[in-house]
């Protein structure tokens, strides 16, 4: 018998509970072969409390593969997390590599670039590099005048990432 999408949320929130590591491995495999959109909120919640490297890497793996435009709003949720911030980083690289179009959360991007360590902003970069043709012109335009104030105050090695920043939107 099939379970129900609300059941199934269910149990794989209480597996999700658990301590059985073997168990949660699976679930996650599950979600990968037959989730949807409404299970990745577990997916980041589990992110933000397992400590198991080997856990992390399944729900990445299992992130990485989604391609349903309607999840661009759950990654963007996640980044806003507080219960994620040491996630943020891999968060953005797995964002980049769905290829889905982030180009309606630029501005978000763009802020990630200026406020966030070097090594986040760089994946906030490619992010931003993979939809910056579907940002819309005046949006762009908006942003480059943020970069380009941005790179004249940073004195960090950041500055050129921004200044490559305003570059990327400019073409």
């Amino acid at each position: 018998m099939e379970l129900s999408e609300s059941a199934a949320i269910k149990e794989i929130q209480d597996v999700f509970s658990s301590d059985n590591e073997s168990l949660i491995h699976d679930t996650i495999s599950y979600i990968h072969e037959n989730g949807s959109v409404k299970m990745m909120p577990l997916l980041f919640d589990l992110l933000a409390k397992t400590t198991s490297d080997s856990l992390k890497k399944d729900v990445y793996n299992c992130l990485i593969d989604t391609k349903n435009p309607d999840a661009v709003a759950v990654f963007i949720s996640a980044l806003q997390n507080p219960n994620l911030i040491s996630e943020k980083k891999e968060i953005l690289a797995t964002m980049w590599q769905t290829n889905m179009d982030f180009s309606k959360h630029a501005g978000q991007l763009v802020d990630i670039l200026l406020n966030d360590t070097y090594e986040t902003a760089i994946e906030a970069f490619t992010v931003l590099e993979v939809c910056s043709e579907n940002i819309d012109d005046s949006q762009k335009q908006s942003l480059i005048s943020v970069l380009t104030e941005g790179a004249q105050k940073d004195k960090s090695e950041k500055a050129t990432l921004l200044q490559e920043a305003a570059r990327l939107l400019t073409d």
